[in-house]
């Protein structure tokens, strides 16, 4: 606390001689108590200034200033180069068609706290003079830990049904229970998720995923009835193994989305990356991974280097380890596939499985022009690699003119 203090002292003197108030608020409090290092803290902060009055007061103080939030009243800056978010207190009103208020300003503290989430992130510490701003107990509850609104949870989840998967991430995250208020209405509430956006949905999954044991967030998912909201196509029945498995996996986002999709059928795999509308980098890496998963489950015999090389080649060498870690973690027969792939990764370049020899290269070295023979010949190269491992240039060259005096 003291450290944070300090760092924050510029901004608070510039807030109280312009007569303003400014808190910390939510999670930095929250984070606070539970001892997190300095260096995790997101800084966000909230006062009765307006956003034009935050831009002046902070300007001086700022190498930058950002105001893509502006009119939900958020300023971002960044001094001494740690960024911060700076909110006007909000006073919002919410209709029953959308999660997204009619923005609000206000000039009270606590009304701004009452229309967070959980009490764990309703507490604020006001600058001036350290004053701890804790109206509906959210250090009680973290104490007990225990999740719990600061109203009632009817009207929170019925204002923002996204609440409900933010509590499966709390719940994950810290290790909370859930109190019965706050269960029962999520589960009475849960068929609100549909007017939730499926981006929202995604960004709550991932963060869920990163908590260190996700499968008591996973377990309150579908013990109220939202998990359908993120998957049609895997069922509640199979939570409580997923939740297993992704407790004993490395915290990886790439890793613990496989270990999800890998419970999903082949053929609804390509419906579920588009319902949950992954950028195409991300669902590149997951198809990859998952097909590899298949090779390794439904092959037979153990690996050999030319199967290992057409594996990395059909994985992608960039995504093999999380292949390692899956196959691991789901408890398939391996098949000799992490000994033998470390193995031939310290022996040659398996993130380089291409041929030495360029198109130019064989059109020069066999007298052809352009077309359908390049290829055929690239290809042939290509098995020689996946064959015999990495010739030098060479003997690539040697290989190439034999094959071909051959034909």
């Amino acid at each position: 606390m003291p450290a944070v203090l300090e760092e924050v002292a510029p901004l608070a003197a510039a807030f109280a001689a312009a007569d303003r108030s400014l808190y910390l608020v939510g999670g930095i409090v929250r984070d606070l108590l539970l001892n997190a290092p300095l260096d995790s803290l997101d800084f966000d902060l909230t006062t009765e200034a307006l956003p034009e009055e935050i831009k002046r007061l902070v300007a001086p103080l700022s190498e930058a200033v950002w105001a893509q939030g502006e009119k939900f009243g958020t300023i971002g800056c960044q001094i001494g180069g740690r960024p911060y978010e700076i909110t006007t207190h909000r006073a919002e009103s919410y209709n029953d068609v959308s999660r997204k208020p009619e923005v609000q300003f206000g000039d009270d503290i606590e009304v701004d706290l009452s229309r967070r989430d959980f009490t764990v992130n309703a507490m604020a510490i006001r600058l001036s003079d350290g004053e701890w701003m804790d109206p509906f107990d959210g250090r009680g509850a973290l104490d007990r830990r225990v999740l719990r609104t600061p109203i009632e949870p009817e009207v929170s989840f019925s204002d923002d049904p996204l609440r409900i998967l933010r509590a499966a991430r709390f719940i994950a995250r810290y290790d909370l229970s859930v109190d019965a208020d706050v269960r029962t209405a999520a589960s009475s509430l849960s068929d609100r998720m549909s007017i939730v956006s499926v981006e929202r949905i995604r960004e709550e999954l991932d963060k869920l995923l990163q908590a260190p044991a996700p499968a008591a967030g996973l377990g309150f998912l579908s013990e109220v009835g939202a998990w359908r909201f993120v998957s049609s196509w895997i069922p509640d029945e199979a939570l409580a193994q997923i939740g297993n498995e992704l407790d004993r996996s490395r915290v990886d986002v790439d890793l613990r989305r496989a270990v999800i999709f890998s419970h999903c059928a082949p053929a609804d795999r390509a419906a579920q990356l588009e319902h949950l509308k992954y950028s195409n980098a991300e669902a590149r890496r997951l198809r990859l991974v998952l097909a590899g998963l298949d090779l390794v489950s439904h092959g037979g015999q153990d690996f050999e280097p030319t199967t290992v090389r057409r594996l990395v080649d059909r994985v992608d060498y960039s995504s093999m380890q999380t292949l390692l870690e899956l196959v691991e973690v789901l408890g398939v027969r391996d098949r000799g596939l992490p000994r033998l792939f470390a193995e031939l990764d310290a022996a040659e370049d398996l993130s380089n499985l291409s041929p030495g020899l360029t198109g130019e290269d064989i059109m020069d070295l066999l007298g052809i022009d352009p077309g359908p023979e390049v290829g055929a010949a690239l290809g042939v190269l290509q098995e020689r690699r996946f064959e015999d491992g990495p010739l030098d240039r060479q003997d690539e060259v040697a290989f190439l003119l034999q094959k071909y005096r051959r034909r």
